[in-house]
């Protein structure tokens, strides 16, 4: 079975745990599905194995604690360091999904803004490709940079205690970030390239293009679950 299968296998199985070694085993998959640099396929059998385990426990009246211990986040570190690393060509083309998946949704968000934003006024449609290209792969990068911070916390706040003050501002100051880079980013870049004259439908069209596309790669290759 491939990674996608068992995720969903495991989404199915886990309803038969009672709600402590269901809690107690959720924060074990939380965990372990949040360390993006292991083995995607290895981490998927090592949890499913994990649950197997776990069910036949449950079975014989024993708690999670009894099988695991009471420090899981110890246990869970221990297994991780014996699951090999994503593949270099895995990763390169998961985060090429993801940037392809991004530019998609920026265009239906551009081409959906100006499409209403021409009703009331006239826009100016000039695109320049070069600078259009380097702005997006700027602000991709930063919207990138941003998950894995919050991919950090969780990772983090799994096994302890959340200080909510400190989670609230560093979402906040990501948010800010994030709008800060599409309202500047585009005045600070010159503009350079191919000029083309692309209105907001145009954009809609493309993005739902890129959307459609991505979906079809994904259900091909099966690149995220």
């Amino acid at each position: 079975m491939n990674a996608k299968d068992l995720i969903q296998l495991n989404n199915k199985k886990r309803k038969q745990l009672n709600e402590h070694n269901e809690a107690y085993y959720d924060k074990m998959l939380v965990y372990i599905r949040s360390h993006l640099t292991i083995s995607e396929q290895q981490s998927e059998e090592l949890l499913m194995e994990l649950l197997d385990h776990l069910l036949e426990a449950q079975s014989n009246g024993k708690t999670a604690e009894e099988v695991f211990g009471d420090d899981p986040k110890a246990y869970c570190d221990e297994l991780i360091r014996q699951l090999p690393k994503e593949k270099r060509m895995s990763a390169a083309f998961f985060i090429g999904y993801l940037i392809f998946q991004l530019a998609g949704w920026m265009a239906l968000v551009k081409g959906g803004i100006e499409t209403i934003a021409e009703f009331f006024t006239d826009l100016d449609n000039t695109l320049y490709l070069g600078s259009a290209v380097t702005i997006f792969l700027i602000e991709a990068v930063i919207i990138l940079l941003v998950v894995a911070v919050f991919i950090s916390m969780i990772k983090r706040s799994v096994f302890a205690a959340s200080n909510k003050v400190k989670d609230f501002f560093i979402a906040g100051l990501a948010g800010v970030i994030v709008f800060a880079c599409f309202i500047f980013i585009p005045k600070w870049i010159p503009e350079f390239g191919y000029r083309i004259e692309a209105g907001g439908v145009v954009f809609l069209i493309l993005g739902l293009i890129i959307l459609v596309v991505s979906k079809w790669m994904n259900k091909k290759f099966r690149i995220t679950t």
